[in-house]
């Protein structure tokens, strides 16, 4: 692996916050890639290079901060948010807390102190003048309490006083309005509403009292016995359950959850509606239809371990199924495929019923996602793969593409009477190298040139060829050897065995070796050296210099 984990990481105290700030990180950055699975083979595991480089990365961010905030890392000691309040002063951004004691004042002079009494009782003690004012309490920079000296009355002034849950006691009345005429009056035996007397439990709470009102308020619970009509909207915010025998059907909590107890039967034509669009449908009595509120359809959530489907998915017609429960697909309109929101890199197309298919739009890999790959250009295919040349120094790859495309033929042997075209090969490697025989039904040539092998002759032109015979070949044009001319085995001498032209490399002079000649017509010879001369049944002829045309046995 070529990228290490940092060692300071491995040093770090568990109990710092650059410890917490880079776990907290690490665990943020790995969660958010891909785990390695069959669908991904790239994909992250603990102890891959890739949460590596994560645990690095975490680490460096979180030096960073922690350095800054509270002096933590190998950088200055000090840190922003160190010393939060100096005593030469300055401005605080976080809680003050003096638990065991607090005292605060202005020029050396106290004017609010904390206190413990006999080790019990604890107070707060004010030295000066406090901004409450003589006859006002002020809360919020607002006039909440007033006090009146010449009345004895305190105020409260304040659009809405709400006591919340608590208990208000009261040995006096209470009196909401000018008077007690005209107002309500409250004593702890008296309820009175413009000096008339309001009905409660002990004058009103009767089976046999009919009771109509204009506006009513229960603080307890409401029990009818009979039936409940309704004539305008019911409103309950604090909760509902609907039911039938006892039996609660519907519910909403103190969340706000609504839940159901049992089916929700609708009619056809009829469904869910959110924003006053139709998003669950029932049509025609058996088929329901799903859609979304002017945005998108969401299956599934961050909660959601799988979709699983139960049926097959068809197009908008019904005629044909799309995606099977199985996992088996047919798209019949187009397939368009990309990854990583990248280009596309598979779509289909269709001209007509001759000419429809697939593109690979990048390109096609076999094996892995570095193996060779196939791809198109404008004018072919081309297959690419790579060569490792491995030393004890390093190792280089080099990448070599062979491109398969047609052309006008260059051929000497092209049809004169019609366009001749021609499938092209070529490849920026050096060689083109075959393991296997290569064989031809028609020839073997070489491109723009007349040399063609075919079954049984060798052609270079069409006077110049070597022609198959019965028992060897037919060398039709002139020969021309640069080197020796000889049998199989062949040694010279008189005892020796085969035949040869022989080029001397010493003298220059080249010397042939036959076990017979014999020469038809004319022989000239410049130099004649006989070995040996051997007559039978006629007479030798030795002479120094001469010639004859004619010989004539006796």
């Amino acid at each position: 692996m070529s990228v290490t984990l940092h060692p300071a990481i491995k040093e770090l105290d568990t109990e710092s916050l650059c410890y917490s700030i880079y776990t907290q990180l690490y665990h943020n950055f790995f969660n958010a890639q891909d785990k390695k699975d069959e669908n991904h083979p790239w994909g992250i595991v603990e102890g891959n290079e890739i949460s590596v480089r994560l645990h690095n990365t975490a680490y460096g961010f979180a030096e960073a901060i922690a350095g800054g905030v509270a002096g933590e890392g190998n950088g200055d000691q000090s840190g922003i948010l160190m010393d939060y309040l100096k005593k030469s002063g300055g401005d605080m951004t976080g809680m003050l807390r003096a638990n065991y004691g607090f005292e605060a004042g202005y020029n050396n002079t106290w004017i609010i102190r904390t206190y413990l009494k006999q080790g019990v009782i604890y107070g707060v003690r004010f030295n000066g003048d406090v901004e409450i004012g003589a006859t006002n309490l002020y809360i919020g920079g607002k006039r909440i309490i007033s006090y009146d000296n010449q009345t004895g009355t305190a105020l409260f002034i304040n659009r809405d006083i709400s006591f919340s849950d608590s208990t208000l006691h009261s040995q006096g009345d209470f009196i909401f309005g000018d008077s007690k005429e005209s107002g309500v009056y409250i004593s702890p035996s008296t309820l009175l509403v413009k000096g008339k007397e309001v009905f409660h439990a002990g004058n009103a709470n009767l089976e046999s009292v009919s009771w109509r009102m204009l506006d009513g308020l229960i603080s307890g619970n409401l029990t009818v016995k009979g039936e409940t009509k309704l004539s305008g909207m019911l409103r309950a915010c604090r909760g509902v359950e609907f039911g039938i025998d006892d039996k609660v059907i519907v519910s909403i909590d103190k969340q706000g959850t609504v839940n159901l107890n049992n089916y929700l039967s609708f009619a056809s034509g009829f469904g869910i509606k959110i924003g006053n669009i139709p998003v669950l449908t029932r049509i025609n009595g058996e088929n329901i239809q799903l859609g979304a509120a002017g945005g998108d359809l969401l299956l599934g959530s961050e909660y959601t371990d799988k979709v699983r489907l139960l049926a097959n998915i068809s197009d908008v017609d019904g005629d044909y199924v799309l995606v099977s429960k199985y996992g088996a697909a047919y798209f019949p309109d187009s397939l368009t495929v990309r990854h990583n929101y990248g280009d596309n890199l598979l779509s289909s197309y269709r001209v007509d019923s001759n000419d429809e298919g697939i593109i690979v739009h990048k390109k096609l890999r076999f094996g892995t996602s570095r193996g060779a790959y196939l791809y198109g250009k404008s004018d072919g295919i081309s297959f690419t793969s790579f060569v490792e040349h491995i030393t004890p120094d390093k190792k280089t790859v080099f990448y070599y593409e062979i491109l398969f495309k047609y052309g006008i033929s260059t051929s000497r042997y092209q049809p004169q009477n019609r366009i001749s075209d021609s499938l092209i090969i070529s490849t920026n490697a050096d060689f083109i190298t075959f393991d296997k025989p290569i064989e031809s039904k028609s020839h073997i040539g070489i491109d723009n040139s007349f040399t063609r092998l075919t079954a049984g002759c060798l052609f270079f032109n069409n006077e110049q060829y070597f022609l198959a015979s019965a028992d060897g070949i037919k060398h039709h044009g002139n020969a021309y050897f640069l080197n020796d001319l000889s049998s199989e085995r062949f040694s010279s001498g008189f005892a020796g065995s085969g035949w040869a032209v022989m080029h001397n490399k010493i003298t220059g002079n080249v010397a042939a070796t036959f076990d017979e000649l014999t020469i038809r017509k004319k022989m000239r010879i410049y130099e004649l050296e006989v070995q040996k001369i051997s007559a039978t049944n006629g007479a030798l002829w030795v002479s120094d210099n001469c010639s004859g045309d004619t010989v004539v046995r006796l």
